[in-house]
């Protein structure tokens, strides 16, 4: 059970950040919520959340903030400035990040904190918005374990598995986006075995094969097998946002990822084709010379 004389702030309630918000709420936490449009914020509400005007005032309330927003501008957004969290923050208090981000975010959130006298952990977040809904989320968490721990209950009502990876919360980010880089290397794997064994004939039986080697994988073998990328569960834009913040990971690391320059590649392709919105596994669709033509005009 939630200690319900712990208040948690959840800031950003998209796909992601409402079923963890909801979680939260339904454990018996008292539930701050804070979104840029107030209407993502009235379910919440309804049920007796708190409304927040602001990322301080939410953080004011608070003693664990969790953030679930789209990339590092929009989390240095959220936390820095006169209104932003970090403005709010008790001494003590703790942040938890659920956003995708560049290892040198967390580095740089971390000190932003410390600074402050609060605490930043980095808890990325494996699943879809199905599984942030289902409290079912693996999460990759980071940061001293004293604030691991003021923080636990808080995230393991969203998460099935939290995986602990040391007190740099950089760590937690590195390891978030080599899950994300495996991923979309299994994606274009796919598409390409799907687009041979359909040229030669056994496209059904090699689909069904691969359901019974990769059972986790299911969604998106069907989505890749039809073609059925207009119900987003993850963007296209989000993800060609995930595919550079890796290669820019990678070089940092001088680490050469020629796969995920092929994807980053098709992503752009797909992009100008007016799929940014569609789910992220679209990049399949996109053929390799259609990508080799987009590197060399510099699109």
């Amino acid at each position: 059970m939630a200690d319900t004389n712990v208040s948690v702030a959840c800031i950003g309630l998209g796909h992601m950040g409402a079923g963890i918000a909801h979680n939260i709420q339904r454990a018996g936490f008292r539930l701050i919520v804070y979104n840029r449009t107030q209407e993502k914020m009235e379910p919440f509400i309804a049920c007796g959340a708190a409304l927040a005007r602001t990322p301080r005032e939410a953080a004011q309330a608070a003693d664990v903030v969790i953030t679930s927003l789209m990339d590092d501008a929009s989390v240095l957004e959220v936390v820095d400035g006169a209104d932003g969290l970090l403005a709010g923050m008790r001494a003590g208090a703790v942040h938890a990040g659920t956003t995708t981000t560049s290892p040198s975010l967390s580095t740089r959130l971390t000190e932003m904190h410390a600074s402050q006298g609060s605490e930043y952990v980095a808890a990325h977040v494996l699943g879809r918005p199905d599984a942030a809904a289902a409290g079912k989320l693996i999460t990759l968490v980071a940061g001293r374990p004293e604030a691991i721990e003021r923080a636990r209950q808080a995230i393991d009502t969203f998460s099935v598995r939290v995986v602990l990876l040391g007190e740099d919360p950089a760590l937690a980010s590195s390891m978030k986006l080599a899950g994300n880089f495996f991923l979309a290397g299994l994606l274009e794997v796919i598409g390409e075995a799907f687009a041979f064994a359909k040229g030669r004939g056994v496209l059904g039986p090699f689909s069904e094969m691969l359901k019974a080697f990769l059972p986790g994988s299911q969604e998106y073998l069907d989505r890749i097998r039809i073609s059925d990328f207009d119900r987003a569960g993850f963007t296209l834009e989000a993800g060609l946002k995930d595919i550079r913040l890796i290669l820019d990971a990678a070089a940092e690391a001088r680490v050469p990822l020629p796969c995920g320059s092929l994807i980053e590649d098709k992503c752009i392709v797909a992009r100008a084709r007016g799929l940014s919105q569609c789910d992220w596994s679209v990049f399949t669709s996109i053929s390799p010379r259609d990508a080799s033509q987009c590197r060399w005009t510099g699109a």
